[in-house]
C-alpha cells in the first residue's frame, strides 16, 4: 500500500486554488497486494481529504488506483468497492465527489458507485494497460468513462511527422471515445 503523503497547509492551498477557479483536485494511492487494514486506510484518508476539499467548494477526485499487475486484483478490487460503499453511505447530502479508478476485472463491479447521489462521475485509469486492452475493459464497464493518459499517448514518438503524429493522436482518442460511449 502507498498512502498519500500528508497534505499540509491544505486549507491555504484551497484558498489560493479557488483564487484560481479550480474545479477540483486528484489524489492518487496505490494497491499491490490485498490487505484490508492497509485498505481501510488508504480509503479512509482518500475519503478525509475528500471531504475537506469538497466542503472548500471543489469537487474532490479520489483515486485508490490497484496495480494491474497484482496476482489478487479481483479480491482487493471487491474489498476496495465494499470500503467505498461505506463511506459513501455515511457522506452529507451536500458532497459531490469522482472516482478515477483502475479498470475492474469484473465488469459493472463500479456501477452502484457511479449511480450513488454523492458521485459526479466514475472515470476509469488505464494503469498501464495498453490502449487496446484499455480500451476492451473499459467497453465491458457502462458506467466508467476513460481517464487515460499512458493509453492515450501509446504509440506517440518525437519522431513521427506532424500528419503521422496527429492522425495517431486522432485514432487513439476515436479508440478511447468509442469504448467509453460502449
Amino acid at each position: 500500500m502507498r498512502l498519500m503523503k500528508p497534505i499540509n497547509g491544505l486549507d491555504a492551498l484551497l484558498e489560493r486554488a479557488k483564487e484560481r477557479h479550480i474545479f477540483g483536485t486528484k489524489m492518487r494511492s496505490v494497491i499491490s497486494s490485498y490487505n484490508e487494514k492497509g485498505i481501510h486506510e488508504i480509503v479512509k484518508q482518500q475519503f478525509a481529504y475528500g471531504i475537506q476539499i469538497a466542503k472548500a467548494g471543489f469537487v474532490p477526485i479520489l483515486e485508490p488506483e490497484v496495480d494491474i499487475h497484482s496476482q489478487e486484483k479481483g479480491k482487493i478490487e471487491s474489498f476496495l468497492k465494499a470500503e467505498i460503499d461505506r463511506y459513501l453511505a455515511d457522506l452529507d447530502d451536500g458532497i459531490r465527489i469522482m472516482f478515477k479508478l483502475t479498470i475492474p476485472d469484473e465488469a459493472g463491479l463500479y456501477d452502484s458507485i457511479a449511480s450513488d447521489t454523492h458521485v459526479v462521475r466514475v472515470v476509469a485509469l488505464s494503469g498501464g494497460y495498453s490502449r487496446e486492452e484499455a480500451n476492451e475493459k473499459l467497453a465491458q464497464n457502462h458506467h466508467m468513462i476513460a481517464s487515460f493518459s499512458r493509453a492515450l499517448t501509446e504509440g506517440l514518438t518525437d519522431s513521427q511527422t506532424d500528419d503521422e503524429f496527429n492522425e495517431m493522436l486522432r485514432e487513439s482518442i476515436q479508440a478511447i471515445y468509442d469504448a467509453s460511449m460502449a
